[in-house]
């Protein structure tokens, strides 16, 4: 999971309207694109773009972000030690439903998605015209001092066709979790969780607060993209259900 994975997009863009739509699309071999997914489309903008309007209607289906971020940087606590990050984040939370909680990360540098119930298989892709590349960091805040990562990729747009399979950056392992906070290790000696196990972050989230809501209080746990963009016009992520 901590390996870089590096992608190719398609040259078809689709964007759906609906909350949950059914598409065939050509997909890399044993990646089976039919069924009932929601997509989010997250589009590079020049970093003097203003646009009009509200960007946190949660019925929409996109999130406007720089094209080159390399203006951009936020402060996280990386395991205790004070790290600045390239880039803007990305909120990730799960609710009742798929949403768009802040579509606009020009005014703010932060923009914000929910997930609705259940768990999910990830994919990825950057398409739009060729050129560029955007590298995204799963991040996980414990409290408002400690930080840890759970995975990356860079995904870049060429002339061939494919997706990479994002789920990874949904999902936090043993090897991931610093030593320091111990919640898996604690319920791999209880027989409750196999050390090669993976738990849905969510999840893990809930069960760190549960585990320990002093250290880990719930108003101060939670997950978020780390989003370098360096030339992406449209970065594509689709949400299959389980």
């Amino acid at each position: 999971m901590k390996t870089k994975i590096f992608v190719l997009g398609i040259a078809v863009v689709i964007i759906c309207a609906g909350l949950m739509v059914s598409v065939g699309a050509a997909a890399k071999p044993g990646v089976d694109f039919n069924g009932e997914h929601y997509n989010l489309n997250i589009i590079g903008k020049k970093t003097d773009w203003n646009g009009g309007g509200s960007y946190d209607n949660g019925d929409r289906h996109t999130m406007f972000v720089p094209e080159d971020t390399s203006s951009f940087n936020f402060t996280v606590y990386d395991e205790g030690n004070e790290t600045v990050l390239s880039g803007i984040t990305i909120e990730m939370t799960q609710g009742d439903e798929f949403a768009v909680l802040d579509g606009n990360a020009f005014d703010d540098g932060k923009a914000a998605f929910q997930l609705a119930p259940g768990k999910y298989n990830v994919y990825i892709a950057a398409k739009g015209k060729p050129g560029g590349y955007t590298d995204i960091n799963g991040w996980v805040k414990c409290n408002d001092t400690y930080y840890f990562d759970i995975g990356d990729l860079r995904v870049s747009k060429s002339k061939k066709a494919g997706w990479t399979d994002a789920t990874d950056l949904f999902y936090v392992d043993a090897t991931e979790e610093p030593d320091t906070v111990g919640y898996l290790d604690n319920l791999t000696e209880q027989g409750l969780f196999e050390e090669n196990e993976e738990m849905w972050v969510f999840d893990y989230l809930t069960g760190l607060t549960n585990y320990d809501s002093l250290l880990y209080p719930s108003d101060g746990t939670d997950h978020f993209w780390q989003y370098d963009n360096h030339g992406s016009k449209l970065v594509q992520v689709r949400f299959y259900p389980i």
